[in-house]
């Protein structure tokens, strides 16, 4: 995970998520003959008369070797990622990385904030915008924290929506959290919010009064919203920032969701 350290529940999610969407998946890799593109589809749950001795050949330039070569090209991106996963796992543990049981349950999700939560939402919904953005790949942003906190989330893997919006009744106000995050392996997601001008008077009441609305709304810290809380707005803590974010994805994962096999072998 490019030096991101992956908790030990979040990691044996990550694996056993890919493990299980490959075995679904339709399977192969791509060749070049005789100067031009193959797809070879070595695996298909539809076509089973195809195996990696007699894989079905298709050119990548006919609409049919198009079509196939995307979900190859996705099935290789996952294999990557599990390799990559469990080489880690190995390098880390002396011992296999468990089973998981899926669908994962929560503890309590009075919100429903799930994948389909996380889907439904419109993002860039902010009505302030700064006389100078800062322009990143993830689009203009409000600041170089939030620039920051954004690459991150890309390099830990974590899909998020930038300044969605949501409507606190109890303070009766719509407020339009700096992210929303998902956890889509485990069903789940969460607001993020990066509090880094915490030195100016004005900034601290609005962040006073938005983690006010959060608690009377029961969107309780760590599990439906993440606070990073900066020192100020030239203090940012990578360290800090994974820790809270990949914490709180560790504490969404049940003890119970994992089954350890004492013979099990990594493979």
């Amino acid at each position: 995970m490019n030096s991101i350290v992956l908790p030990m529940k979040v990691h044996a999610v990550k694996l056993e998520y890919r493990r299980l969407k490959i075995e679904r998946m339709l399977q192969g890799h791509f060749k070049t003959i005789r100067g031009k593109q193959y797809v070879l589809i070595t695996r298909d749950l539809s076509l089973p008369k195809y195996n990696s001795r007699h894989p079905r050949i298709l050119n990548v330039s006919t609409e049919l070797g198009r079509k196939y070569s995307e979900d190859i090209t996705e099935y290789l991106k996952v294999k990557s990622e599990y390799a990559d996963l469990l080489n880690d796992w190995n390098s880390r543990y002396s011992f296999a990385p468990p089973r998981v049981v899926f669908p994962i349950k929560q503890f309590s999700d009075p919100h429903k904030m799930d994948n389909e939560y996380f889907n439904r939402q419109i993002e860039r919904c902010g009505k302030y915008k700064p006389d100078n953005p800062t322009v990143s790949d993830h689009g203009d942003l409000k600041s170089k924290n939030e620039l920051m906190g954004a690459d991150l989330l890309k390099l830990m893997g974590i899909p998020f929506k930038y300044e969605t919006e949501i409507y606190l009744d109890e303070i009766e106000e719509t407020i339009n959290p700096d992210c929303l995050v998902n956890f889509y392996e485990i069903d789940r997601c969460a607001y993020l919010e990066i509090l880094g001008m915490n030195d100016k008077v004005g900034y601290s009441m609005k962040t006073v009064t938005k983690m006010n609305g959060f608690s009377l709304g029961k969107y309780r810290p760590g599990r439906e919203v993440i606070y990073v809380l900066l020192y100020d707005k030239v203090n940012f803590d990578r360290d800090y920032f994974v820790s809270q974010v990949m914490t709180a994805f560790n504490d969404m994962i049940p003890d119970d969701a994992l089954v350890w096999e004492s013979c099990q072998q990594a493979s």
